[in-house]
Protein backbone atom coordinates (compact mmCIF):
# COMPACT_ATOMS: atom_id res chain seq x y z
CA UNK A 1 0.00 0.00 0.00
CA UNK A 2 1.09 3.54 -0.66
CA UNK A 3 -0.13 6.09 1.26
CA UNK A 4 0.10 9.93 0.32
CA UNK A 5 0.24 11.93 3.88
CA UNK A 6 0.72 15.32 2.96
CA UNK A 7 -1.72 16.88 0.23
CA UNK A 8 -2.88 20.41 -0.19
CA UNK A 9 -6.96 20.02 -0.97
CA UNK A 10 -7.57 23.04 -2.72
CA UNK A 11 -11.18 23.55 -3.80
CA UNK A 12 -10.50 26.83 -6.07
CA UNK A 13 -8.10 29.41 -6.68
CA UNK A 14 -8.35 33.44 -7.06
CA UNK A 15 -5.91 35.06 -9.45
CA UNK A 16 -3.40 36.20 -6.67
CA UNK A 17 -3.12 32.66 -5.21
CA UNK A 18 -2.26 30.93 -8.56
CA UNK A 19 0.33 33.39 -9.02
CA UNK A 20 1.90 32.60 -5.29
CA UNK A 21 1.69 28.92 -6.01
CA UNK A 22 3.05 29.06 -9.62
CA UNK A 23 6.16 31.23 -8.14
CA UNK A 24 6.91 28.22 -5.48
CA UNK A 25 6.56 25.78 -8.05
CA UNK A 26 8.49 28.45 -10.61
CA UNK A 27 11.56 28.76 -7.54
CA UNK A 28 12.08 24.99 -7.16
CA UNK A 29 12.62 24.27 -11.22
CA UNK A 30 15.17 26.61 -11.02
CA UNK A 31 17.06 25.04 -8.63
CA UNK A 32 16.15 21.86 -10.23
CA UNK A 33 17.84 23.49 -13.71
CA UNK A 34 14.50 23.98 -15.42
CA UNK A 35 13.87 26.47 -17.35
CA UNK A 36 10.20 27.00 -17.66
CA UNK A 37 7.60 29.60 -18.77
CA UNK A 38 6.18 31.70 -15.40
CA UNK A 39 3.15 32.46 -17.48
CA UNK A 40 2.76 29.02 -19.11
CA UNK A 41 3.22 27.52 -15.29
CA UNK A 42 0.93 29.86 -14.15
CA UNK A 43 -1.83 28.72 -16.31
CA UNK A 44 -0.96 25.04 -15.56
CA UNK A 45 -1.71 25.85 -12.08
CA UNK A 46 -4.50 27.53 -12.25
CA UNK A 47 -6.23 24.43 -14.37
CA UNK A 48 -4.47 21.63 -12.68
CA UNK A 49 -4.63 22.49 -9.15
CA UNK A 50 -7.68 23.14 -8.00
CA UNK A 51 -10.11 20.29 -7.36
CA UNK A 52 -13.63 21.45 -5.87
CA UNK A 53 -14.76 17.72 -6.02
CA UNK A 54 -11.15 15.81 -5.50
CA UNK A 55 -11.44 13.89 -9.13
CA UNK A 56 -8.23 15.26 -10.33
CA UNK A 57 -6.51 13.60 -7.05
CA UNK A 58 -8.51 10.64 -7.95
CA UNK A 59 -7.28 10.21 -11.49
CA UNK A 60 -3.63 11.16 -10.54
CA UNK A 61 -3.96 8.84 -7.65
CA UNK A 62 -5.13 5.97 -9.73
CA UNK A 63 -1.86 6.59 -12.39
CA UNK A 64 0.87 6.89 -9.75
CA UNK A 65 -0.21 4.10 -7.80
CA UNK A 66 -1.58 6.37 -4.56
CA UNK A 67 -3.94 4.37 -2.44
CA UNK A 68 -4.75 6.47 0.40
CA UNK A 69 -3.90 10.20 0.29
CA UNK A 70 -4.21 12.57 4.00
CA UNK A 71 -5.11 15.94 2.26
CA UNK A 72 -5.69 19.20 4.89
CA UNK A 73 -7.13 22.24 4.56
CA UNK A 74 -5.37 25.42 5.65
CA UNK A 75 -6.25 28.31 7.95
CA UNK A 76 -4.33 31.64 8.59
CA UNK A 77 -6.33 34.44 9.89
CA UNK A 78 -3.97 36.89 9.01
CA UNK A 79 -4.68 37.10 5.41
CA UNK A 80 -7.01 39.89 4.50
CA UNK A 81 -10.02 38.11 3.45
CA UNK A 82 -9.84 34.64 5.03
CA UNK A 83 -12.85 35.56 7.39
CA UNK A 84 -14.21 32.68 9.74
CA UNK A 85 -16.37 32.18 7.81
CA UNK A 86 -14.54 31.40 4.85
CA UNK A 87 -12.23 28.94 7.18
CA UNK A 88 -15.37 27.45 7.50
CA UNK A 89 -16.64 26.60 4.29
CA UNK A 90 -12.65 25.76 3.16
CA UNK A 91 -13.16 23.09 5.44
CA UNK A 92 -16.72 22.01 4.97
CA UNK A 93 -15.73 21.30 1.70
CA UNK A 94 -12.72 19.47 2.79
CA UNK A 95 -14.60 16.98 4.92
CA UNK A 96 -17.23 16.43 1.96
CA UNK A 97 -14.75 15.78 -0.34
CA UNK A 98 -13.06 12.87 2.00
CA UNK A 99 -16.53 11.34 3.05
CA UNK A 100 -17.44 10.89 -0.90
CA UNK A 101 -14.53 8.74 -1.10
CA UNK A 102 -13.87 7.17 3.15
CA UNK A 103 -11.35 3.92 1.06
CA UNK A 104 -9.45 6.73 -0.52
CA UNK A 105 -9.36 10.08 1.07
CA UNK A 106 -8.84 11.00 4.67
CA UNK A 107 -8.98 14.92 5.58
CA UNK A 108 -7.64 17.42 8.18
CA UNK A 109 -8.91 20.55 9.72
CA UNK A 110 -6.74 23.85 8.79
CA UNK A 111 -7.71 26.06 11.70
CA UNK A 112 -5.56 28.46 12.94
CA UNK A 113 -5.54 28.68 16.48
CA UNK A 114 -5.19 33.03 16.43
CA UNK A 115 -9.04 32.96 16.02
CA UNK A 116 -10.93 33.92 18.98
CA UNK A 117 -13.78 30.82 17.34
CA UNK A 118 -10.90 28.34 16.90
CA UNK A 119 -11.53 25.93 19.52
CA UNK A 120 -15.60 26.35 18.16
CA UNK A 121 -14.27 25.75 14.83
CA UNK A 122 -12.09 22.59 15.24
CA UNK A 123 -14.90 20.71 17.31
CA UNK A 124 -17.47 21.67 13.76
CA UNK A 125 -14.66 20.16 12.26
CA UNK A 126 -14.05 17.07 13.81
CA UNK A 127 -17.93 16.09 14.89
CA UNK A 128 -20.00 17.45 11.56
CA UNK A 129 -17.73 17.67 8.86
CA UNK A 130 -15.61 14.56 9.46
CA UNK A 131 -12.19 15.42 9.65
CA UNK A 132 -9.68 13.06 11.47
CA UNK A 133 -7.60 15.85 12.76
CA UNK A 134 -5.98 19.12 12.26
CA UNK A 135 -3.18 21.06 9.94
CA UNK A 136 -1.05 23.77 11.20
CA UNK A 137 0.95 25.77 9.92
CA UNK A 138 2.95 27.99 12.47
CA UNK A 139 4.84 29.77 9.88
CA UNK A 140 2.06 31.74 9.63
CA UNK A 141 3.47 33.42 12.69
CA UNK A 142 2.58 31.63 15.97
CA UNK A 143 4.33 29.14 18.25
CA UNK A 144 3.00 26.02 18.24
CA UNK A 145 3.43 25.29 22.15
CA UNK A 146 1.55 28.00 22.00
CA UNK A 147 -1.50 28.58 24.97
CA UNK A 148 -4.16 28.74 22.20
CA UNK A 149 -2.21 26.15 20.04
CA UNK A 150 -2.92 24.11 23.46
CA UNK A 151 -6.41 24.06 23.04
CA UNK A 152 -6.58 22.62 19.62
CA UNK A 153 -4.06 20.11 20.90
CA UNK A 154 -6.59 18.95 23.65
CA UNK A 155 -9.55 18.35 21.10
CA UNK A 156 -7.83 16.26 19.06
CA UNK A 157 -5.99 14.50 21.42
CA UNK A 158 -9.82 13.55 23.20
CA UNK A 159 -11.22 12.89 19.75
CA UNK A 160 -8.13 10.45 19.29
CA UNK A 161 -7.22 12.61 15.78
CA UNK A 162 -4.02 13.23 13.86
CA UNK A 163 -1.77 16.57 14.22
CA UNK A 164 0.30 17.40 11.07
CA UNK A 165 2.34 20.74 11.99
CA UNK A 166 4.60 22.41 9.40
CA UNK A 167 8.29 22.74 9.68
CA UNK A 168 11.19 23.54 8.11
CA UNK A 169 12.30 27.00 6.04
CA UNK A 170 9.68 28.71 4.19
CA UNK A 171 9.82 29.90 0.62
CA UNK A 172 9.91 33.29 0.33
CA UNK A 173 12.39 33.37 3.23
CA UNK A 174 11.13 34.97 6.31
CA UNK A 175 10.21 35.40 9.88
CA UNK A 176 7.63 32.87 9.78
CA UNK A 177 11.26 29.70 9.67
CA UNK A 178 11.37 31.34 13.60
CA UNK A 179 7.75 29.41 14.44
CA UNK A 180 8.62 26.44 12.04
CA UNK A 181 11.76 24.98 13.80
CA UNK A 182 11.32 21.05 14.62
CA UNK A 183 12.72 21.77 18.39
CA UNK A 184 9.54 23.95 19.19
CA UNK A 185 7.56 20.59 19.23
CA UNK A 186 9.32 19.24 22.52
CA UNK A 187 7.23 20.02 25.11
CA UNK A 188 3.92 18.40 23.16
CA UNK A 189 4.97 14.50 23.74
CA UNK A 190 4.96 15.65 27.60
CA UNK A 191 2.25 17.72 27.55
CA UNK A 192 0.15 15.49 25.22
CA UNK A 193 1.44 12.34 25.56
CA UNK A 194 -2.00 10.11 23.56
CA UNK A 195 -1.55 13.09 20.48
CA UNK A 196 -0.08 11.68 17.54
CA UNK A 197 2.19 14.49 16.03
CA UNK A 198 3.27 14.60 11.95
CA UNK A 199 6.04 16.98 11.71
CA UNK A 200 5.80 17.74 7.74
CA UNK A 201 9.09 17.74 6.23
CA UNK A 202 10.80 16.21 8.80
CA UNK A 203 11.95 19.71 8.94
CA UNK A 204 13.45 19.71 5.48
CA UNK A 205 17.05 21.06 6.16
CA UNK A 206 16.25 21.29 9.96
CA UNK A 207 16.13 17.41 9.75
CA UNK A 208 18.48 16.12 12.21
CA UNK A 209 16.60 18.24 14.94
CA UNK A 210 13.50 16.33 14.49
CA UNK A 211 15.45 12.77 14.02
CA UNK A 212 17.03 13.87 17.64
CA UNK A 213 13.51 14.59 19.16
CA UNK A 214 11.34 11.54 17.29
CA UNK A 215 14.01 8.82 18.26
CA UNK A 216 12.73 9.66 21.95
CA UNK A 217 9.26 10.74 20.99
CA UNK A 218 6.80 7.41 20.45
CA UNK A 219 4.25 9.15 18.73
CA UNK A 220 6.15 12.27 16.90
CA UNK A 221 6.71 11.27 13.24
CA UNK A 222 7.53 13.22 10.00
CA UNK A 223 6.73 13.41 6.58
CA UNK A 224 9.12 13.22 3.50
CA UNK A 225 7.32 15.92 1.63
CA UNK A 226 9.37 18.32 -0.28
CA UNK A 227 12.47 15.68 -0.39
CA UNK A 228 11.67 14.70 -3.94
CA UNK A 229 13.49 17.77 -4.78
CA UNK A 230 16.74 16.95 -3.21
CA UNK A 231 16.36 13.51 -4.79
CA UNK A 232 16.18 14.79 -8.04
CA UNK A 233 18.94 17.71 -7.01
CA UNK A 234 21.33 15.45 -6.08
CA UNK A 235 19.91 11.98 -5.55
CA UNK A 236 23.41 10.54 -3.92
CA UNK A 237 23.25 13.53 -1.38
CA UNK A 238 19.29 12.40 -0.76
CA UNK A 239 20.51 8.70 -0.41
CA UNK A 240 22.95 9.68 2.38
CA UNK A 241 20.78 11.85 4.04
CA UNK A 242 17.80 9.78 4.23
CA UNK A 243 19.59 6.51 5.37
CA UNK A 244 20.81 8.85 7.87
CA UNK A 245 17.48 10.12 8.87
CA UNK A 246 16.46 6.32 8.68
CA UNK A 247 19.30 5.53 11.25
CA UNK A 248 18.94 8.40 13.99
CA UNK A 249 14.73 8.15 14.14
CA UNK A 250 14.17 4.89 13.44
CA UNK A 251 12.47 3.89 10.11
CA UNK A 252 8.96 3.25 11.39
CA UNK A 253 9.09 7.70 12.52
CA UNK A 254 9.05 8.14 8.56
CA UNK A 255 6.17 9.03 6.58
CA UNK A 256 5.47 9.30 2.70
CA UNK A 257 4.57 12.67 1.27
CA UNK A 258 4.24 14.95 -1.63
CA UNK A 259 2.69 17.91 -0.72
CA UNK A 260 0.84 18.02 -3.64
CA UNK A 261 0.02 19.54 -5.67
CA UNK A 262 2.57 21.83 -5.63
CA UNK A 263 5.19 19.62 -6.85
CA UNK A 264 3.39 18.05 -9.92
CA UNK A 265 4.53 19.94 -12.52
CA UNK A 266 8.27 19.62 -11.63
CA UNK A 267 8.31 16.23 -9.76
CA UNK A 268 5.34 14.23 -10.73
CA UNK A 269 4.23 11.85 -8.14
CA UNK A 270 4.91 8.92 -9.88
CA UNK A 271 8.27 9.73 -10.64
CA UNK A 272 9.06 10.36 -6.50
CA UNK A 273 7.37 6.79 -6.07
CA UNK A 274 9.54 5.53 -8.35
CA UNK A 275 13.02 7.26 -6.93
CA UNK A 276 11.71 5.95 -3.70
CA UNK A 277 10.75 2.14 -5.10
CA UNK A 278 14.92 2.35 -6.86
CA UNK A 279 16.36 2.95 -3.69
CA UNK A 280 16.96 -1.03 -2.76
CA UNK A 281 19.49 -1.35 -6.04
CA UNK A 282 19.61 2.00 -7.10
CA UNK A 283 21.76 4.01 -3.92
CA UNK A 284 25.42 4.86 -4.47
CA UNK A 285 27.96 2.32 -3.07
CA UNK A 286 27.81 2.34 0.48
CA UNK A 287 24.54 3.14 1.04
CA UNK A 288 21.75 0.75 1.29
CA UNK A 289 18.07 0.37 1.74
CA UNK A 290 16.02 -2.74 2.48
CA UNK A 291 13.21 -3.30 0.15
CA UNK A 292 10.94 -3.38 3.62
CA UNK A 293 12.16 -0.38 4.84
CA UNK A 294 11.13 1.32 1.55
CA UNK A 295 7.67 -0.15 1.74
CA UNK A 296 7.03 1.29 5.20
CA UNK A 297 7.95 4.54 4.43
CA UNK A 298 5.78 4.17 1.06
CA UNK A 299 2.48 3.10 3.26
CA UNK A 300 3.27 0.71 5.80
CA UNK A 301 3.87 3.21 8.71
CA UNK A 302 1.06 5.44 8.15
CA UNK A 303 -0.90 2.13 7.99
CA UNK A 304 -0.57 1.66 11.42
CA UNK A 305 -0.93 5.21 12.31
CA UNK A 306 -4.09 6.18 10.44
CA UNK A 307 -5.70 2.61 10.71
CA UNK A 308 -8.60 3.63 12.93
CA UNK A 309 -9.73 5.77 9.36
CA UNK A 310 -9.28 3.58 7.05
CA UNK A 311 -11.73 0.76 5.93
Amino acid sequence: MIIDTHYHMMHRLGKGTVRVLAQWTFETAKKLGMDLDFEILAEQVREDFADPAGEKLLKKMDTTGIDVTVFCAVDNAAVKGNTLEVANTVNEQTGAIARRHPDRFIGLAGVDPRRPEAEDLLRRCLDDYGLKGLKLHPDHGYYPAAPEVYRLYEIVQEAGGIVLIHTGPIIPPGKGGTYARPLLLDPLAADFPDLTVIAAHMGHYWWRDWAGLAYFQPRLYGDMAEWQTLAKRNFPLFCRELREVIDKAGCDKILFGTDGPIFDPTIPNGEYIKMMQSLPHRAPEGISFKKEEIDAILGGNAERIFKDFLP
